[in-house]
């Protein structure tokens, strides 16, 4: 159990209890200010393998074939388990134009739509929440990469990799210790690296995929 920050699916934002709503309150809102409304992207049903073909495989067969589609999963899940004080002070450190702690840190809902500022709103994303802050992606993903230049974050640290990816690599001593050729400030912040990384990656899941990030 605990706190995830987790993709929203195209039908929960749609029709859910709680995105339901607020997807229809921030599109009355995004309409308000001229950026049209919010519609999230379906994932794409997986193509059928086509059916082995009598003949001459090797040259004509699987070769010549189109894949699957490759490329950054569809969902997106990672683990809020550590203490944001090095985040919050990294945040701090840097030039205040940047306005990354109120990026990375303010904002219930991240949506794929570039605007500056918060939204608020007088609906909830949680039971008994209050009204959600809904945030631009584009700004979050913005901050993020400023801080991953400032820790010197390796290539090696997933970003958006699959469920829990982030979570096990900043978890396994072994794997941390094999990136170490990549020293930078990131190996003694270890929980701002990863909260770095986290939302960065949060980020660029909904810019990629066209969907909100939300926390579970």
């Amino acid at each position: 159990m605990g706190i995830y920050v987790v993709d929203v699916a195209a039908a929960e934002w749609v029709d859910g209890e709680f995105y339901g709503p607020l997807g229809a309150a921030l599109d009355e809102e995004l309409a308000r200010r001229g950026l049209g409304a919010f519609t999230p992207a379906a994932a794409a049903p997986e193509a059928e393998p086509e059916p082995e073909r009598a003949g001459l495989p090797g040259l004509f067969g699987r070769r010549n074939r189109a894949g699957r589609p490759t490329g950054p999963p569809d969902r997106f899940e990672e683990k809020v388990n550590r203490p944001y004080d090095g985040l919050e002070a990294l945040c701090r450190a840097q030039p205040a134009a940047w306005r990354c702690e109120e990026a990375l840190l303010d904002w219930d809902v991240l949506v794929p739509v570039d605007f500056h500022g918060v939204i608020e709103l007088p609906v909830s994303a949680e039971l008994g929440g209050d009204g959600a802050r809904v945030r631009s992606a584009h700004r979050t993903a913005e901050a993020g990469r400023r801080l991953a230049g400032v820790l010197g974050l390796p290539g090696s640290v997933p970003r958006d990799g699959g469920t829990l990816a982030l979570t096990g690599w900043f978890a396994d001593l072994d794997v941390r210790r094999a990136a170490a050729d990549g020293a930078g400030p990131w190996l003694d912040q270890l929980d701002a690296a990863y909260f770095t990384a986290l939302y960065l990656g949060a980020a660029e899941h909904a810019l990629r995929r066209g969907c909100a990030i939300g926390y579970s």
